[in-house]
């Protein structure tokens, strides 16, 4: 049994007999132990189709329109009583995604983030409380502002929990059998994983397989909800 902590790393041995769905997944697409630097990762058959998932379902422009900005997020529109809701896919990354501007002022805003992975049959929904600018003091850079956030909401729960039931039943409405990946994943990082949409070096979480987030999780934000939401169904 996985004891679930914030910010652990995990072998991706362990991973795979509790979760053997999600780690197979992994596995199909990633070459588990080998980085980027080394000539073989973009060799490997999963990279490659991975590169070709992304090609038709985000570089294919007119594709992407019809099946998320003009599709989903549409009809998000539609049945959602919010229209500040935009697509926010960016980048060569292996999933679609989107926000709802839940609240917003000059000095901070409140968004339901969501995510449908491209690889698997996996999606994600997130409520962001409070992002605000930050000033920060760096060695090299000295001060500068970043974007922080108070909170993250990870299951229905608070305010906005039916609106977080309806975003969950719209997606497995549209994307028949899509799972939920709950926020415990974002806290667990996979030791010897690499993806080609992060930052050189940047460390893994199992999230990070499937979804390229707007955020990542630091010891400065406050967990609200259940962040094992759904995790039974992955088993």
């Amino acid at each position: 049994m996985i004891m679930f902590e914030k910010n652990l790393k995990i072998d991706f041995d362990n991973l795979l007999p509790e979760y053997p769905k999600v780690s197979h997944c992994i596995k199909k697409y990633y070459p588990i132990g080998i980085t980027r630097e080394n000539k073989d990762y973009f060799d490997y058959s999963g990279i490659k189709e991975l590169n070709a998932i992304i090609e038709k379902n985000i570089l294919d422009d007119d594709y992407y329109k019809k099946e998320w900005d003009e599709g989903f997020i549409n009809e998000l529109k539609l049945k959602l009583n919010f229209q500040d809701i935009r697509g926010t896919t960016a980048g060569l990354v292996p999933n679609f995604s989107g926000v709802i501007t839940l609240e917003k002022t000059l000095e901070s805003r409140t968004e339901l983030h969501f995510y449908k992975s491209l690889i698997g049959n996996y999606f994600t929904i997130e409520i962001l409380e409070n992002i605000h600018s930050k000033e920060i003091s760096h060695p090299i850079f000295g001060n500068r502002k970043i974007w922080a956030i108070e909170n993250i909401v990870t299951s229905p729960v608070g305010k906005y929990k039916s609106l977080f039931e309806r975003v969950y039943q719209l997606i497995i409405e549209k994307y028949n059998e899509a799972k939920f990946l709950p926020y415990i994943f974002d806290l667990y990082k996979v030791k010897l994983l690499d993806v080609p949409y992060k930052s050189d070096g940047e460390e893994v979480t199992i999230a990070g397989a499937f979804f390229q987030k707007y955020s990542s999780y630091n010891d400065s934000i406050n967990i609200i909800g259940d962040i094992k939401y759904k995790l039974d169904e992955l088993k």
